[in-house]
């Protein structure tokens, strides 16, 4: 069995060619995965979302989130001034 369009290994190598199977599936498989690669992230991208509101709504709404990060930006001040002190 040959992987491309010769039946020796003699002779100038140069003039063989490409030597891997698949020959003139490029273009295609390249499609193929780029096709692939974007439905990823668009997949991706829509379990994120849905993931963010469902957390989103399992923790508040807007302002009560705000409120609990500015709590904690105030608890993490407090803990620096000790430090420094």
């Amino acid at each position: 069995m040959t992987t491309a369009h010769f039946a020796s290994w003699g002779g100038n190598i140069a003039e063989l060619g490409p030597i891997y199977p698949l020959v003139g599936w490029e273009v295609p498989i390249f499609i193929i995965g780029l096709i692939m690669w974007i439905g990823w992230h668009i997949l991706t991208i829509r379990q994120e979302q849905k993931q963010l509101k469902e957390h989103s709504e399992a923790h508040g709404d807007r302002d009560s989130l705000t409120e609990i990060l500015e709590r904690e930006s105030l608890i993490i001040k407090k803990l620096a001034r000790r430090d420094v002190v």
